[in-house]
């Protein structure tokens, strides 16, 4: 008694989020009828599935089942080539279980979220923000960090200027805003200025920022000077 197992392919390819399918065909050796169910070992046996579950086969018969892998599109999805088994396990004689094995690439995907903590600052000799990245994809993330304004009366310090983000983690960085020219005495100026994270993918983040410029003496440093004279 026992079974013969046939891959149509041995090899698929698949990125998460979509389907890979293949055919398996189980063929009854044994004397008896017989009922098999259809499962996959290995890693990709998480998300795995199989239509029709069970094929029921008279003695020397063969059935077809469509064995389906669907991974998630998320960071926990690994990447790469993993080893898979398509079992027919035999009700009437589990000893006779047979196991055909296949590979299946898993592809990579990007998935990057920035945020700039605080948006908005204030000084007048400069200003400290912090940048995290998030790597939610599910290959490791190399970021560059820059940053620059339109009319340039900012500089930038970035530590770290690259991130090394693994999947499912967060890098943090931060950007000191430095003000090219300073004044003593007047209204404050709002200066934007861009961060930009850019990805192993060539399609950098860039995110909105700005610096309330303040003059070096407060507003109410004259008035009370005045009001001691």
């Amino acid at each position: 008694m026992g079974a013969l197992v046939t891959l149509a392919s041995k090899a698929l390819e698949v990125v998460p989020g979509s389907v890979a399918s293949c055919t398996v065909t189980v063929k009854n050796t044994g004397t008896v009828v017989d009922q098999f169910t259809i499962d996959a070992l290995g890693d990709p046996g998480a998300f795995a599935s199989a239509e029709p579950p069970t094929l029921s086969l008279f003695p020397g018969a063969e059935g077809s089942a469509v064995v389906s892998f669907a991974p998630p599109r998320a960071s926990s999805t690994p990447a790469g080539a993993l080893p898979f088994g398509i079992r027919a396990r035999s009700q009437e004689d589990p000893a006779g279980s047979a196991v055909e094995e296949g590979v299946l690439t898993v592809g990579t995907f990007s998935d990057t979220f920035a945020e700039l903590v605080p948006r908005s600052s204030r000084g007048s000799r400069g200003a400290s923000h912090e940048l995290a990245v998030d790597n939610r994809g599910n290959a490791r993330l190399n970021a560059s960090i820059t940053a620059a304004d339109p009319d340039q009366p900012l500089g930038f310090d970035v530590q770290p200027p690259g991130l090394v983000v693994e999947p499912g983690t967060a890098g943090f960085a931060k950007v000191r805003v430095t003000p090219a020219k300073r004044f003593w005495r007047g209204q404050p100026k709002t200066r934007p200025f861009k961060v930009a994270v850019a990805g192993d993918d060539g399609r950098p983040i860039v995110l909105d920022g700005s610096m309330l410029q303040e003059a070096i003496l407060p507003r109410w440093l004259v008035p009370a000077l005045l009001a001691l004279l």
